[in-house]
């Protein structure tokens, strides 16, 4: 027992198995019983508490025993299967049962992280995305989405495959249930005006119904290029009007609230929280200070950090566009104090923020803000911390060249959309400008101006007949002069006249 909690210490004896088709740990090959202390080295690194590192301890021991192969023997798909239907068989309780196959989940894990092996992506389930279309009509979006995936990073094929499916095939399975679509030479714009219509009596916005047609436009040029007939009048439909919207203002008090809310959750005792706490510190500062995107967040790694030149690389993100982006120093000491409890990378992927030994989920940065900005009482998404970089830069005076080329847009028109021009700099261009227009205006005190004399007009007007003027300008030159003399103003006065003025 351990003085401090009254808990047993954590071992790797032998004990005999209950369950007589489990091999006892003393007669495994060593190799696996180093792997068994390395697993459990893992879960500790990772913030496991005492209670999921045993109960997950006891589920690899389950699986290597049952199993008896060397580690690298261990396909963690076919054979870790046959240890859960092992398990459905036995006597333990619903409860545990579950815990086992969570513990086996993360055995599985380990070994794909141990073998150097990516964990293959979930399976596609084909027929829900093709239910109702033909055979022509499904080979067409298989090799469509094959095409594709051959230019997406191998992380974010899965992810990237289920977008194009569900942007492309929901009109697709529309109209072949509604419009009796069998042909691709059958898709003409009729249809997918009927199709918008029945979209739009849904409240469907005109964002998600450019989306996809902009989708199915894309494939129908690539069936095109394959030398396949489609009806040519599809490709001059045009988009629908779209409202932009453009991220709301954050006022600089609001991302006080929350950066003290993460500064809160840093003083913690617990462990685990502790350490989200600060990796949440470092990569909100990175999205407020160097404008990254979250997909930018969840894909950095240890490679891109620059250190000595205090900047990071940013590789193939939004449009496979690569740039440089500087660190400033709270963002720099907020990563330093990060990496020093994330643990050793030889331990964790190479990406540099992670959660259960994994890199971040695409929901990841929304769920844990969310949770700060109700603490803070205030909404903030992850987008407007990336918005707020681009407007307090150019509130600071910051061309707006270079704060396109922080954010990474390719067009200068979108970094004006995404970082409008708020008070700060709008007012303080306003009274510059008026300070430069009033000085025009205002005169010195001490100089008065002199009303002219009548002599002295009928002597302008005089002058414009010097020039080259038609008749009707000669007109009006002598309206102007006629008008001058019928007036009644003040004769210039002469010295002696002033003079007896004083007097």
């Amino acid at each position: 027992m351990t003085r401090s909690r009254g808990l047993r210490r954590t071992h790797t004896k032998n004990t005999t198995p209950r369950d007589p088709a489990v091999l006892s740990y003393s007669k495994w090959p060593f190799v696996n019983q180093n792997l068994y202390v390395q697993f459990r080295r893992w879960l500790t690194e990772g913030g496991y508490g005492f209670s999921s590192l045993n109960t997950y301890s006891v589920a690899a021991r389950l699986g290597l025993g049952f199993l008896n192969l060397p580690y690298w023997k261990i396909d963690p798909k076919k054979d870790l299967q046959l240890v859960r239907e092992h398990i459905h068989q036995g006597i333990l309780s619903p409860s545990t049962q579950r815990e086992y196959l969570v513990g086996l989940d993360k055995l599985a894990e380990f070994l794909y992280f141990r073998c150097q092996h990516r964990k293959p992506d979930p399976k596609i389930h084909w027929e829900t995305y093709t239910k109702g279309l033909t055979e022509e009509w499904t080979t067409q979006v298989r090799a469509y989405l094959t095409l594709r995936s051959r230019s997406w990073p191998p992380d974010q094929v899965h992810r990237r495959s289920l977008n194009l499916l569900c942007s492309l095939t929901p009109p697709l399975r529309w109209l072949a249930a509604n419009r009796d679509l069998k042909t691709i030479l059958d898709l003409t714009p009729e249809l997918w005006y009927d199709y918008l219509e029945y979209r739009l009596e849904a409240h469907i916005s005109p964002n998600t119904l450019n989306r996809e047609l902009y989708g199915l436009h894309a494939f129908l040029y690539f069936l095109n290029d394959q030398g396949t007939p489609v009806c040519q009048r599809m490709f001059r439909l045009s988009m629908l009007d779209e409202t932009k919207r453009f991220p709301r203002d954050v006022p600089v008090e609001l991302l006080r609230k929350i950066l003290a809310e993460i500064e809160a959750a840093k003083a913690g005792k617990n462990a685990y929280l502790l350490r989200m706490a600060v990796m949440d510190y470092a990569w909100v500062l990175l999205m407020l200070h160097c404008g990254l995107r979250t997909m930018e967040v969840r894909r950095l790694k240890f490679a891109d950090l620059d250190w000595d030149n205090r900047r990071i690389r940013i590789e193939q993100s939004k449009g496979l566009k690569d740039r440089f982006v500087f660190l400033s120093a709270p963002v720099i000491a907020a990563l330093k104090a990060y990496l020093e409890i994330r643990g050793t990378r030889e331990s964790f992927p190479e990406e540099v923020f992670i959660s259960r030994h994994q890199p971040l989920g695409s929901r990841y940065c929304q769920i844990r803000l969310n949770r700060y900005s109700k603490k803070a009482g205030v909404h903030i998404s992850p987008h407007q911390l990336r918005h707020c970089c681009a407007t307090l830069l150019l509130n600071a005076g910051a061309p707006i060249l270079t704060v396109q080329a922080i954010l990474g847009h390719k067009h200068i028109d979108t970094t004006l959309g995404y970082a409008r021009l708020y008070d700060g700099t709008v007012a303080a261009d306003y009274y510059r400008a008026m300070i430069q227009i009033e000085s025009q205006f205002c005169l010195p005190e001490d100089k008065q101006v002199e009303t002219p004399g009548k002599g002295e007009l009928l002597a302008m007007v005089d002058a414009l007949q010097n020039g080259t003027l038609n008749e009707n300008q000669l007109e009006l030159v002598h309206s102007l002069r006629s008008g001058i003399q019928a007036l009644k103003l003040p004769e210039p006065q002469t010295l002696a006249q002033v003079e007896l003025n004083f007097a």
